[in-house]
C-alpha cells in the first residue's frame, strides 16, 4: 500500500496522546519457575573465555547424533503429548535470530545463541552448519552478511537475548564458514572490549553499500567500525554508552545518506550514514523504579519511509526477569515525534523483554504487523491497533524473532525449537529447519545396546529419543532427566518441569501419571538405582523412592526436618560399585549457593525411616553441579562446580579433608563428571571447552579436542557399544570412543 494512501485509523491514531496507561504487573516467561533457578541456568550455561591455557590435549574422533531434522511425534494427541500441545512443544533446536538475503531470498542465515550459525541457500529446505563449531564458543546472537558476496559474514557470538552464553566478540569469514578471523582488533584503545571481558553482543549489521562498515549493538555500548577488512585498520567507536540490543539501517542508496538507529535502553541515530549521532528522548516509563531496563526494539518497512515501529519493554534487569509494560509506538523520523499506538498488554501476550526482536511489519504493508512471545502469535492488519490470535497451524512455542520477506508476504520465525516459515502472510507457519542441530540438551541416558539408543530432555521441546535410527519427540513441556533401563530398552523415562514423569514399558509411547510429587524444582531430577533397576528416585524437598517403576512413592528423605536451614535436595549421585550408597546435593534456605552434602550407606534399606543419613561440608560456595563416589571406597568422592577459575574448581574427599585436583582444567566451566567402570577408574569432565579425562593414576586431564565450543551438561556411558555420550546445550547430542576398552 503506498504511504499516501495509508489507512484513516493511522490518521487517527496521530491524534492520539502519548500518555502512559496504566497496567497491572506482569510477570515474565513462566519457566523457570523461582529466580534463583532462572540465575542458577544462565550461570551454568555462561561461558567465560578461556584466560588459563589447558596443558595438555588430544585429538578425538566425535560423532554427532542429532538431532538435526525435527523428532517425529510420537503418539500426538496421547497422555504425555496431549492435544493441545501436539505441534507446540517439538523442535531442532533455540534460533534466536534470522537473517534473509536482501535479493536473494532463498538465501538465509538462522543464529541460535548457544549452538552457532546455520544458513540455507533453498529456503530452508536443507540448512547447512556454518563453520561455528570451530570458534572457541560456538553460540551465536546475529550475523550480516555481505550483499553482493553472500560467502562473506561477520558473526556476534554469544545470548544477546536470554544470556544464557557470554560474547568473545565478532568473527568474520569470507569462505561461507570455513575459517573465521577475530575481527575486535588489537589496540585496547580502540577494540572492542570482549577479548578478556564478560559482556554480550546482540546484533551486527554492515552497511547496504559497504561491507566494511559495521554497526553492533552491545551490553557495553554501541560501537562502529568504518573499515574491517585489515587486521591494523580494525578501529572500533564508541557511538554511545549504555545497553544496546537493535539496529536498523535505511538504505538511501548512498552510505552517507542512510539513517542508521539503534535502540536499546536509548534511542540514538544517525542521519548521514554514522557521521554524526544524536540521541532521542524516549517516552516515560511507568513504575520505572521497578522496572528500570528498557528495550527499544526497531521495524521499518519502506512502504512507510517516515516512520519507524517501535516496540518498548522494560523489566527489572536487562536479562530474564519480571517484565513491566510493553507499548507499541510510531517514531517520526522528520519531527522526532512519538505516537503510541498502544499497550502490547491488553487483549494480547506482552512482548516479553528478551524476545523484543518477536514482531515484524510487511515491507510492502505496513498495516500488517506480526507480534508474539509464547502462544499464540498475535497479527494486526490495521497497522497495529487491534490483533488477532492465530491459534491454527501455528509453529512452536516461544518466538524470537519475526522477519518479513521483500515480497511481504513470506514471514519468517525463530523459536525456542528452531525456525517456521508462513508464505500466506503469517496465518499459518509450517517447520522449515531439516539440518539444524541446536538441541539445548540437559539429561542424556543410552541403552546397553550396540544400536544407537538415546534418549534427552531439551531445552523447551520436551522428551526426545533416537530409536531405530529415527529421533522422536515423547513428551513436552521443558525436558530435563531421562532414564533408559540397561537390561531392557523398550523401558525409559522423560521428566517435565516440577517433578511431571512420564514412562514408557514398550518404547512406543509414553504416558504420564507417574508423578511423585516430591516438590521438586523447576528442574526435574531423577535416576535408577543401579543394580535394582525396578527402583527409581527423584530429587526434591522430599526425596522419593519407588519400588516399581514409578507405580507407587515413598519418601527416604524429608530435607527440612533432616536440617531445617536445607530445603531441598537439588540432585543426587549413585554408585555402579556402592549399590548402598546415596550422595544428595542440598541448597540451603537462605543463599541457595551454600550446599551441603547428605549422604547415606544403607540406601536399599526396605524401610524409608530407617534409613540414615549425615550432613558433609563443602569445600566451596557456589553451584555444585557433580559427585562421583570413588569405586573403592564409597567414603571417598570427587565434587565438581561450575566456576570458570583456574582452581577450586574439582576436588577430591579423602573421607577426611578436601585437596583441590583442578590442575590444568584452566578456565573450563564444567557441567558433568561421569566414572567408567574398570580398573582405571577413568573420569571425564564435560566443560565449556569440551571433555576432559583421567585416570586414578594420572596427575593431569587431557581434553579429548573436537567438539563444538558449547557448554555439556550431561555424560552418560553405553558400555555395550564402547561409546560416551554427550549431551551439549546447543549443539545436540555427540558419542566418541571410550578410552581403555
Amino acid at each position: 500500500m503506498k504511504p499516501n494512501n495509508f489507512p484513516l485509523s493511522f490518521l487517527l491514531l496521530f491524534a492520539l496522546s502519548t500518555s502512559c496507561i496504566a497496567q497491572k504487573d506482569t510477570i515474565g516467561p513462566t519457566a523457570p519457575s523461582t529466580a534463583w533457578e532462572k540465575e542458577l541456568l544462565r550461570a551454568h550455561s555462561a561461558l567465560h573465555n578461556p584466560k588459563v591455557p589447558v596443558l595438555k590435549s588430544q585429538s578425538h574422533k566425535w560423532e554427532c547424533l542429532g538431532p538435526n531434522i525435527q523428532p517425529e511425534e510420537l503418539n500426538p494427541g496421547g497422555k504425555a503429548i496431549p492435544a493441545y500441545s501436539a505441534g507446540r512443544g517439538n523442535g531442532t533446536g533455540r534460533i534466536n535470530y534470522i537473517y534473509i538475503h536482501p535479493t536473494k531470498q532463498n538465501r538465509l542465515w538462522a543464529c541460535s545463541p548457544t549452538g552457532g550459525v546455520w544458513y540455507t541457500k533453498n529456503g530452508g529446505e536443507k540448512w547447512l552448519e556454518g563453520g561455528t563449531d570451530k570458534l572457541p564458543i560456538s553460540g551465536a546472537s546475529s550475523v550480516a552478511v555481505n550483499p553482493k558476496n553472500p560467502k562473506q559474514w561477520v558473526v556476534s557470538i554469544g545470548d544477546g537475548d536470554d544470556q544464557f552464553m557470554n560474547s568473545n566478540g565478532l568473527w568474520r569469514t569470507t569462505n561461507s564458514g570455513r575459517t573465521y578471523t577475530c575481527i575486535n582488533g588489537d589496540n585496547p584503545s580502540t577494540a572492542l572490549p570482549f577479548n578478556d571481558d564478560y559482556g554480550y553482543i546482540s546484533e551486527v549489521v554492515c552497511s547496504p553499500a559497504n561491507f566494511n562498515l559495521l554497526f553492533t549493538a552491545t551490553s557495553k555500548g554501541f560501537w562502529m567500525c568504518s573499515d574491517a577488512r585489515k587486521r591494523e585498520e580494525k578501529k572500533w567507536k564508541r557511538v554511545a554508552e549504555g545497553n544496546f540490543y537493535d539496529i536498523e539501517i535505511i538504505d538511501r542508496k548512498d552510505p552517507d545518506l542512510d539513517i542508521v538507529i539503534a535502540g536499546g535502553e536509548k534511542l540514538v541515530i544517525s542521519y548521514d550514514g554514522g557521521n554524526t549521532w544524536e540521541e532521542m528522548t524516549v517516552p516515560a516509563v511507568e513504575n520505572a523504579e521497578q522496572f528500570k531496563f528498557k528495550r527499544l526494539s526497531i521495524e521499518y518497512s519502506p512502504a512507510l519511509p517516515a516512520f519507524i515501529y517501535v516496540g518498548v519493554t522494560n523489566a527489572e534487569r536487562w536479562e530474564s526477569s519480571p517484565i513491566g509494560e510493553a507499548k507499541l509506538y510510531l517514531f517520526d523520523l522528520k519531527t522526532k515525534e512519538w505516537k503510541l499506538i498502544r499497550s502490547l498488554r491488553d487483549d494480547m501476550s506482552n512482548l516479553i523483554h528478551t524476545r523484543a526482536r518477536a514482531f515484524g511489519v510487511s515491507p510492502t504493508d505496513p498495516n500488517l504487523v506480526m507480534c508474539g512471545n509464547v502462544q499464540p502469535l498475535f497479527r494486526s492488519t490495521d497497522g497495529g491497533l487491534t490483533f488477532s490470535k492465530i491459534e491454527k497451524n501455528q509453529m512452536h512455542d516461544d518466538c524470537h524473532h519475526i522477519a518479513f520477506g521483500n515480497d511481504g508476504k513470506t514471514v519468517w520465525a525463530t523459536h525456542d525449537g528452531g525456525v517456521s516459515v508462513s508464505y500466506d502472510a503469517g496465518l499459518t507457519f509450517k517447520a522449515q529447519d531439516t539440518g539444524i542441530g541446536a538441541a539445548n540438551v540437559f539429561g542424556v541416558s543410552t541403552a546397553q545396546t550396540k544400536e544407537e539408543q538415546v534418549a534427552y530432555g531439551g531445552y523447551d521441546v520436551g522428551g526426545n529419543m533416537l530409536r531405530h535410527g529415527k529421533w522422536w519427540h515423547v513428551s513436552w513441556g521443558d525436558g530435563f532427566e531421562t532414564i533408559t533401563h540397561p537390561t531392557n530398552a523398550n523401558i525409559m523415562f522423560t521428566t517435565m518441569q516440577n517433578g511431571q514423569l512420564q514412562g514408557s514399558s514398550t518404547g512406543e509411547d509414553f504416558e504420564q501419571g507417574k508423578n511423585p510429587n516430591a516438590k521438586t524444582e523447576w528442574h526435574t531430577w531423577i535416576r535408577m538405582h543401579p543394580t535394582v533397576h525396578n527402583t527409581i528416585y527423584c530429587a526434591g524437598a522430599q526425596l522419593k523412592r519407588s519400588n516399581d517403576l514409578g507405580a507407587k512413592w515413598e519418601t527416604i528423605l524429608d530435607v527440612r526436618k533432616q536440617n531445617p536451614d536445607l530445603y531441598n535436595a537439588y540432585k543426587f549421585f549413585l554408585s555402579d560399585e556402592n549399590p548402598n550408597v546415596m550422595y544428595a546435593y542440598c541448597l540451603d534456605e537462605k543463599t541457595k549457593v551454600n550446599p551441603k552434602i547428605l549422604r547415606t550407606f544403607n540406601l536399599l534399606e526396605s524401610d524409608p525411616t530407617q534409613i540414615v543419613w549425615e550432613e558433609l561440608t563443602v569445600p566451596e560456595s557456589g553451584w555444585l553441579v557433580s559427585i562421583v563416589i570413588d569405586a573403592t571406597d564409597a567414603n571417598q568422592f570427587h565434587v565438581l562446580y561450575a566456576n570458570s577459575e583456574a582452581a577450586r574448581k574439582l576436588w577430591f574427599y579423602n573421607g577426611k579433608d578436601y585437596a583441590d585436583v583442578s590442575t590444568n582444567l584452566g578456565s573450563s566451566k564444567c557441567g558433568s563428571m561421569v566414572l567408567q567402570r574398570g580398573d582405571s577408574q577413568r573420569i571425564y569432565i564435560g566443560s565449556n571447552q569440551g571433555v576432559f579425562t583421567k585416570t586414578k593414576d594420572e596427575t593431569e586431564w587431557t581434553l579429548l579436542k573436537g567438539l563444538p565450543g558449547t557448554y555439556i551438561k550431561s555424560l552418560d556411558i553405553n558400555y555395550t557399544a564402547g561409546k560416551l555420550i554427550v549431551g551439549t546445550f546447543g549443539r545436540g547430542i555427540w558419542q566418541g570412543n571410550l578410552l581403555d576398552q
